[in-house]
């Protein structure tokens, strides 16, 4: 290669360098932009997420704690939501396909969606027991988010249920405010209205339910200690073969309550055939059940469906049959 040949090379390298530069410099700034433009309870949501050790995880907690105690008691509920960076805290027929089949019915549902079990650093769903790993939170819209290394929704799903657990003076204003807003809607759309503030959590929200008794709300509830109310509807969940469990499935058929059972869909049809058992699964409307002891509902995908069956969590034909011997025993 002669001189003037190695000129040129050098010459092209330096503008390619300059061409670099001048990208890494624009790509700073777009970052710092959106840095700047970032809610920062979400990023301590994000942050939250990929902690890994639980020191970490307390110490992003206690921030949230600090900025969640210095918003005014007396902000509206827009400025709240803009504040936190969200949409809503519960929403109306959501994507839940479970919760819009109400909609068949001439029902108008509000769900509430909340970080699960103790995956906000608070356990949400004290009873919880072999239905965490294959919980429900990780099925759907969050599952496939997941696999995609998104986190919008568990991000949401975290920031409410911090929201009521470090200010539930706000989360109950707000909670309310959707209701009267959503039962209007559904007033004038000529739909009844329900509510479920129970969709991925097992909390005692008698407060904001004697509020309104004029509206029909329900849950699912693995807690033996919760009640149902004039307008409040609990269907008791199965857990596992846990021994400490018996008495609560008992207590529950002796109050009336039914008990849902997951299973696994190659047995649906032969548990359905069963003495007492009623299917669960056209919609989420519980409070319109009909005859029957035990609820059946087909499991969902959820990355650790066989971990539930092992547990069992998620029944097959024969562990169904075993488990209402057990209960009636």
């Amino acid at each position: 290669m002669d001189f003037c040949s190695i000129l040129g090379f050098l010459n092209i390298i330096a503008r390619l360098l300059g061409w670099w530069q001048r990208v890494q410099s624009i790509n700073s700034s777009i970052l710092e932009n959106i840095m700047k433009k970032l809610n920062a309870y979400k990023t301590l949501a994000v942050e939250f997420l990929n902690a890994l050790l639980p020191v970490e995880k307390l110490k992003i907690r206690l921030r949230v704690q600090d900025k969640l105690d210095q918003i005014d008691g007396g902000l509206s509920y827009g400025k709240l939501l803009s504040e936190l960076g969200l949409s809503y805290i519960a929403t109306c027929d959501s994507s839940s396909s479970k919760l819009l089949k109400g909609k068949k019915f001439e029902f108008s549902t509000l769900g509430l969606y909340l970080a699960p079990a103790s995956k906000s650093g608070r356990n949400v769903c004290s009873f919880a027991g072999a239905c965490k790993a294959p919980c429900l939170d990780e099925s759907g819209h969050v599952l496939l988010e997941k696999r995609s290394g998104k986190s919008t929704i568990r991000v949401a799903r975290l920031l409410k249920t911090w929201l009521h657990e470090f200010r539930l003076d706000l989360f109950n204003k707000a909670i309310c405010h959707e209701i009267k807003k959503e039962a209007k809607l559904a007033k004038k759309k000529g739909q009844s209205f329900c509510v479920r503030l129970n969709c991925t959590s097992d909390l005692d929200f008698s407060e904001v339910i004697a509020s309104f008794p004029e509206i029909q709300f329900y849950d699912y509830t693995k807690d033996p200690n919760r009640q149902s109310m004039d307008n409040y509807h609990l269907t008791y969940s199965w857990d596992s073969f846990s021994k400490g469990r018996l008495p609560f499935y008992k207590q529950a058929i002796a109050r009336g309550q039914k008990v849902a059972f997951p299973v696994v869909k190659a047995d649906l049809e032969r548990i359905l055939a069963l003495p007492s058992t009623l299917e669960m699964d056209s919609s989420d409307l519980r409070f319109l059940d009909g005859e029957g002891s035990y609820g059946i509902l087909a499991i969902k995908e959820t990355g650790n469906t066989q971990q539930g069956i092992r547990d069992g969590f998620m029944l097959d034909y024969d562990s169904f049959k075993k488990a209402i011997a057990w209960i009636e025993g």
